[in-house]
């Protein structure tokens, strides 16, 4: 038999992408890697990115996006130097090795600019897999990404958070020399089915008392609470309580008009997919969370408070976990994902953690 020639082709747009058959290759879990998201941040990164895929003939194999991150690239967990040391600092398995064995801390801005695969979101960044694709098709298409990045200028190339149950391409990744250690635990809750209330019931004992008492001091308060559609006219007040949550945690440099610039295109590409959880007092928003809908499953991606109308209320929770839970049966909705990062907070209210790696190799 002779052998099978795998065909990689560049695009540079989400459109032209999907034009070749990206659609074909996605899975219930990839609503960051659809180009209506893709598009949302090729409008608002502000960054080189590309979409690259691999064929058999006419018949889509495998893809992958790409985006060159450089020094002055505002991603503090999704560049290649900053993740690294993000990593070594919180003492994730093999971080504080990998650096090391890359020349020590000073040695990382010797990564950028880096070639990150995988798409820019936190968590479960993925090379795009068909039934066709075996390791040949995937050490294929990661030729071609080093050789762009190279083209590009590029120090490394990177896959920021590869889930562990990808083991094809982890494996790929390893056979081409690439490194990695943990990069995160990304969050996901299943829902039991009818509610709020089944939802806390499932929950331990003693963590269902204490979800039910928060519900209850919501529904004490004077803040209404909905879920809708993205409004255009609520972007600048999102964003203004994003910037307020991102100070809280450190990134005060951080300029409101990038989070516009995301919720707008939202708004633009994603329409009723683009939903917002909001808690309003006295006709003020004080508190959202942006949550993307894809088939059965949300995806919590983005949130802002307003921590002095705040007070002591479990927003978070609410706008979060508790509406989710409530508003989730009628919209046909069994999984809720949130990400990397506060793990302790999410276990407490029912998610389950898949390991995420960081793979990087110098080019």
């Amino acid at each position: 038999m002779a052998a099978v020639t795998v065909e990689i082709e560049r695009w540079n747009t989400p459109e032209e992408a999907r034009s070749a058959g990206w659609d074909t290759l996605l899975g219930p879990e990839d609503f960051f890697l659809t180009p209506p998201w893709m598009r949302v941040l090729h409008d608002s990164a502000g960054a080189w990115m590309r979409y690259f895929t691999a064929h058999d003939g006419e018949r889509p194999l495998a893809a992958v996006p790409v985006v060159l991150a450089t020094d002055r690239s505002p991603w503090a967990l999704g560049r290649t130097d900053l993740l690294l040391r993000h990593a070594a600092g919180e003492s994730m398995d093999g971080a504080a090795g990998l650096t090391e064995e890359l020349g020590g801390d000073a040695a990382l801005d010797a990564l950028m600019p880096s070639m990150m695969a995988g798409g820019r979101h936190l968590g479960r960044t993925r090379l795009l897999t068909g039934p066709g694709a075996g390791p040949g098709t995937v050490h294929a298409l990661l030729a071609r990404v080093e050789e762009q990045a190279v083209a590009e200028g590029c120090r490394s190339a990177a896959l920021p958070y590869v889930d562990a149950s990808d083991t094809l391409v982890r494996g790929v990744l390893e056979e081409r020399g690439y490194r990695r250690c943990v990069s995160g635990e990304f969050a996901t809750l299943t829902h039991p089915g009818k509610g709020f209330t089944e939802y806390a019931m499932s929950l331990p004992s003693r963590r269902s008392r204490r979800v039910r008492s928060e519900r209850r001091h919501i529904e004490a308060s004077p803040v209404e609470i909905d879920l809708a559609p993205l409004r255009l006219e609520d972007v600048p007040r999102l964003a203004a309580l994003e910037t307020e949550l991102f100070g809280k945690y450190g990134m005060t440099g951080w300029d409101p008009k990038r989070s516009e610039a995301v919720l707008d295109a939202a708004f633009h590409h994603l329409g009723e997919k683009a939903l917002v959880s909001r808690a309003v007092l006295e006709g003020r928003i004080i508190g959202f969370g942006l949550v993307l809908s894809h088939g059965s499953d949300w995806f919590a991606h983005r949130a802002g408070f307003d921590y002095e109308a705040q007070g002591k209320l479990p927003l978070y929770y609410e706008l979060l976990y508790y509406t989710l839970a409530d508003e989730a049966p009628a919209h046909g909705v069994s999984r809720v994902h949130y990400g990397i990062g506060s793990t302790e907070a999410k276990v407490s209210r029912g998610c389950v953690l898949s390991r995420q790696y960081l793979y990087v190799k110098e080019l």
